[in-house]
């Protein structure tokens, strides 16, 4: 139940921020701004999309002015992917209501179960890398 509450938290955060900011959504804008640049190949891979799927899923963000598509300078075949400036103000304003509920939420929690659950997610955490390895990806 737990779990869902901290869901619930992000998916509300998301859509007070922006209607269209749906999980995939987010994820790429992510993605895009932790590896500016990124190929779609790549991006793809991250978000676990089929390409194509991937694609229609950026050109619709590009359409709405999240992300930019441009050559990359080494490969002029090949297309990178950035954050415009109002993609990356979707995320700032996402992470910012987020982290907002979750400070109050924890406000009002007694100091010793704070620490309990901090120690907690940071275990959590260390097991997610272990389970996901390098570069955070899923195997």
């Amino acid at each position: 139940m737990s779990a869902e509450a901290v869901a619930e938290i992000a998916a509300n955060a998301a859509a007070a921020v922006d209607p269209r900011l749906l999980p995939h959504r987010l994820r790429v804008l992510r993605i895009i701004r932790a590896h500016p640049g990124i190929n779609l190949t790549a991006l793809a891979k991250a978000v676990r999309l089929p390409l194509p799927r991937a694609s229609r899923v950026c050109s619709g963000m590009e359409s709405e002015g999240m992300l930019e598509r441009h050559s990359v300078i080494t490969d002029r075949r090949e297309i990178g992917l950035s954050l415009t400036p109002e993609g990356e103000a979707l995320l700032t304003d996402y992470r910012a209501r987020r982290t907002a509920e979750i400070t109050e939420v924890m406000r009002r929690m007694p100091a010793g179960d704070q620490r309990r659950l901090l120690t907690g997610l940071r275990s959590f955490t260390r097991s997610l890398a272990a389970v996901r390895g390098p570069g955070g990806e899923r195997p």
